[in-house]
């Protein structure tokens, strides 16, 4: 017979120099999280069992993330607020979790992400005009290079919004996630010329992962 399951989906953030860690190497430090904690997690079955947790939509390099997603299953029920007080015993500075919720039996499916980047006022003019015009746009083909080859791509099916904030003066993305993948935010400044603040340091923020209805 079956165990039951008791699935969690937390919410977290993985900000400043923690940005520049990949998801392979974060997987392995919320593995050593995880064990700190003492939180019960359920393994996977075979000759080489793993925790179960999965992350929706895993997080790029250099991106500052506000809401991710995780996703964790328990080999027994802990009060979400439990874990939420473990884990912040003994993660590192730059990951901080912040909501826990009993989660469905089905893995969450991404549906939408938004991200932010901060303009310098010069550009915000130029930015706001050129968000506008790419959205008025049927189409925008871009080629996605690969280290074997360059794939054809339409953006604009993938671009739900794009503007700059008035109270701030921030472009604000947002872009539609598909089970074949998405369009890039790096992408879509290239598009509205803005690729170079990424080079003169300014940075990338995801500040939402939306998950479809269950």
């Amino acid at each position: 017979m079956d165990e039951p399951s008791h699935r969690l989906r937390l919410r977290f953030a993985k900000q400043g120099d923690l940005r520049l860690v990949s998801h392979h190497d974060l997987m392995r430090c919320l593995e050593r999280a995880l064990r700190r904690a003492g939180l019960p997690v359920a393994q996977s079955q075979g000759f080489n069992p793993r925790p179960k947790y999965a992350f929706p939509s895993a997080l790029a390099l250099g991106i500052e993330g506000r809401r991710e997603v995780l996703e964790l299953e328990l080999a027994e029920p802990l009060p979400p607020a439990e874990v939420l007080r473990r884990l912040a015993d003994v993660v590192p500075p730059g990951l901080e979790f912040l909501e826990a919720e009993p989660a469905p039996s089905r893995a969450g499916r991404v549906e939408a992400v938004e991200f932010r980047l901060p303009l310098p006022e010069p550009r915000r003019e130029a930015a706001a005009r050129a968000a506008a015009e790419l959205l008025g746009r049927e189409h925008c083909p871009i080629l996605r290079r690969k280290p074997d080859r360059d794939v054809a791509l339409d953006l604009r099916p993938f671009l739900l919004d794009a503007s700059v904030d008035p109270d701030d003066g921030a472009l604000r993305l947002r872009l539609k996630v598909e089970p074949g993948g998405s369009a890039r935010p790096e992408e879509v400044l290239d598009v509205l010329g803005l690729r170079d603040l990424l080079a003169e340091g300014a940075v990338l923020v995801r500040t939402d992962v939306a998950l479809a209805a269950d």
